[in-house]
């Protein structure tokens, strides 16, 4: 007798049911996706334990015929595709035939609809895939699919997923994600009868504000690019602001949230050395491509896509997010370049200091500073690039430099470090490498990682002493976040409170800022806040590890940048200050500060010796 047999169609929809649903998050994936393809003006979704207890979706599309009723819910019983033509130019979002099938064989499934012209609607109720009960019910114009507990016949499916808590998250996320890919369409969303989310229909860039908070609204750069017939649309932030992961980063082809491999890699090489270490820009990127150049049937539930080109895409979005960023930064940073190029005017009136209308030209606001703030100034004509020395200057302000940035006056009672001691500095080059010279050798300094080495140990030292002020603010700033985003930061206001960081619930997804701290530079509290906020989200650090992770988003946030031009003189006082610091030679993240060349390196090079 032979082995090999057929399976039953139970155990069918339920290897099916392995494919197609990965948690709750993917049914109301599916769900959801029905809605739209149903050409529904406003979703409703509520869940109860997770989705776990119960999953509800219901929608005001044109609804599902009495007769289709019990075919829904067969495995390859579709209204979206008649032939393989029609695979090939799709419409829809859903089309396989299986989702339902697949849900209905591992949960209790209510399915209730009513279609136009009719004076009622229609229930089916399904367990375990079968049609148990049909009946007649008070119309209504649209569908309502309620799920009841999910994976009671399969329970170790259930053992494998993540706790409550987490799928909630996943929950969220995906309908907040599918509320930016159809703007046109109103949402509400329950979790344990509490509404999270609720928008109506809306411009795109509307939506995204909706969804993820109003903080994004002066951050994005519009993007817009197109090439035979494909275009891309939408938006990427400022290279000022940014998350340290890239939770923040949702693409979309012709209205489906997918997964593109290539995506990060494009985006890191757009923004370059615009962006700092471990930072991650937003990114909201709608491809709208003809049908037949993408092929979504590849990913049984159709997270990824493959295109006819990819070389094309790729170009593509290349394309649209440097010609943004080339017309959109260079602005700011054109015009802080031609102040910085300026010369320094300053009188050295008996240890008194003037700046005429600023340091570096006009808006900087550093008028009339005090005498005695830097000691002993340099005279008139003094340089320190060539031969000049650094050695024993006490130094000058970064405030208004490059980033915004403040290197802040030495404190008591240090000592500088015997692994970089400079004597002199030749400039910068490629505006990024300053060139210094000590007595064991040549060092090539990269601003940014020495500048960020500096603020990180500053920040650091003030936190662990509470040299410190908080600052209350006259005009609280405002966070707004959504509504389960400000509660869950909220939890956490002991956290920011010893940072010295006072938080207050306004309304709905509002938070306050009131109080600050003196180490935050003005102009940084809002990015650097909600950076702080995303390492606690993915880290969960313990007491102990909180200054370090706030000096860190400090230091981030206000380090010079590649292609911030410096002056002469506050180059020499980085130099100076990086030779206080504890670790001159590493950055905060562990990246080199400094690489040295001994004098016996260079004469080997030369064949001297």
């Amino acid at each position: 007798m032979g082995i090999i047999h057929s399976l039953s169609a139970d155990l069918i929809n339920q290897i099916a049911a392995g494919e197609v649903i990965e948690s709750t998050h993917s049914i109301l994936k599916e769900l959801i996706e029905n809605s739209i393809d149903a050409c529904a003006t406003k979703i409703e979704i509520a869940t109860d334990s997770a989705g776990f207890g119960r999953i509800l979706v219901s929608d005001n599309g044109h609804g599902i015929q009495k007769e289709d009723l019990p075919l829904a819910i067969k495995r390859y019983a579709t209204s979206k595709i008649q032939d393989f033509h029609d695979l090939e130019h799709l419409f829809t979002f859903g089309f396989r035939g299986e989702a339902l099938a697949s849900i209905a064989s591992v949960s209790r499934m209510v399915l209730e609809s009513g279609t136009e012209g009719n004076r009622t609607a229609y229930r089916v109720t399904v367990e375990e895939g079968k049609i148990v009960k049909e009946e007649e019910i008070p119309f209504f114009l649209g569908t309502k699919i309620e799920i009841k507990d999910l994976f009671y016949n399969t329970p170790v499916r259930r053992k494998f997923l993540k706790t409550e808590t987490g799928e909630e998250k996943k929950n969220r996320a995906r309908v907040q994600t599918m509320a930016v890919s159809e703007p046109s369409i109103g949402f509400r969303y329950l979790q344990n009868g509490k509404e999270v989310l609720n928008v109506v229909p809306e411009d795109g860039l509307e939506r995204v504000l909706s969804v993820y908070g109003e903080n994004l609204r002066d951050h994005l750069l519009a993007v817009n690019s197109s090439r035979n017939g494909m275009t891309l649309r939408g938006w990427i932030s400022h290279p000022d602001f940014y998350k340290s992961s890239r939770t923040g980063q949702f693409f979309f082809v012709n209205n489906r949230s997918v997964e593109l491999k290539f995506s990060a890699q494009i985006l890191k090489r757009c923004y370059g050395e615009l962006l700092p270490s471990g930072a991650f820009p937003y990114a909201f990127l709608f491809f709208d491509l003809p049908r037949e150049f993408v092929d979504v049937n590849v990913h049984p539930q159709k997270k990824e896509v493959r295109f006819l080109s990819e070389e094309t895409i790729t170009g593509i979005l290349f394309q649209g997010i440097t010609e943004v960023l080339r017309t959109s930064t260079p602005v700011e940073f054109l015009e802080m370049r031609r102040r910085l190029s300026m010369p320094i005017p300053y009188e050295n009136r008996g240890g008194e200091s003037s700046f005429g209308t600023g340091f570096g030209g006009p808006g900087f606001g550093l008028n009339q500073m005090g005498q005695g703030m830097f000691g002993n100034l340099q005279t008139e004509g003094e340089t320190l690039i060539g031969p000049s020395s650094i050695e024993g200057r006490q130094g000058y302000s970064l405030e208004g430099i490059g980033a915004g940035t403040n290197l802040h006056l030495l404190g008591e009672n240090l000592t500088k470090h015997n692994l970089f001691v400079p004597k002199k500095h030749y400039g910068v080059l490629f505006e990024t490498f300053i060139l210094a010279e000590a007595e064991d050798g040549l060092y090539i300094i990269d601003q940014h990682t020495a500048h960020e080495r500096i603020r990180y140990e500053e920040v650091l030292r003030d936190l662990k002493s509470k040299a410190y002020k908080s600052q209350s603010l006259l005009t609280p700033i405002r966070l707004e976040l959504t509504k389960e985003e400000a509660e869950e930061m909220l939890e956490e206001k002991h956290r920011f409170s010893e940072l010295g960081i006072t938080l207050e619930p306004f309304s709905g997804g509002t938070i306050l800022i009131r109080e600050v701290p003196s180490y935050i530079d003005p102009g940084k509290e809002t990015e650097t806040i909600l950076d702080l906020w995303e390492r606690f989200k993915q880290k969960d650090p313990e007491d102990k590890e909180l200054y370090d992770e706030m000096a860190k988003c400090v230091a981030c946030r206000s380090a010079i940048k590649k292609g911030d031009q410096v002056s002469d003189p506050i180059i020499g006082e980085l130099l100076q200050r990086l030779s206080y610091c504890e670790n001159p030679s590493l950055c905060p993240h562990g990246r080199p500060t400094l690489i040295k060349l001994t004098r016996k390196d260079l004469e080997t090079m030369f064949h001297r010796i």
